[in-house]
């Protein structure tokens, strides 16, 4: 299991608190967060470290901020941010139940 640097995270994202690990996929973790100023609960997925020879994966997590950020529907969760820091990309979206 790839660790999770919540460090390297909080230093990109100073306005939002992390907490729990929510989920894992298969190039993603996601964590739950709050935006401290707004009181908004929000959900940060991270892009984990690429596997050896998937180069294009950055390309293909902007490519999924790009999509959702073009999207507007009740059955879509809502992309808030889309930030890249310190070798990190991470997207900001609005946190849901279940």
């Amino acid at each position: 299991m790839t660790y999770i640097d919540t460090g390297r995270i909080s230093a990109a994202l100073t306005g939002y608190e992390l907490g729990a690990e929510l989920g894992r996929g298969g190039f993603g973790a996601v964590l739950a967060g709050r935006h401290r100023l707004i009181d908004r609960d929000v959900a940060v997925k991270v892009l984990l470290e690429p596997a050896e020879g998937d180069g294009d994966l950055r390309s293909r997590f902007l490519s999924e901020a790009r999509v959702l950020a073009g999207l507007d529907h009740p059955h879509v969760v809502r992309i808030y941010d889309y930030v890249e820091h310190d070798g990190l990309c991470l997207l900001v979206m609005e946190q849901l139940t279940g």
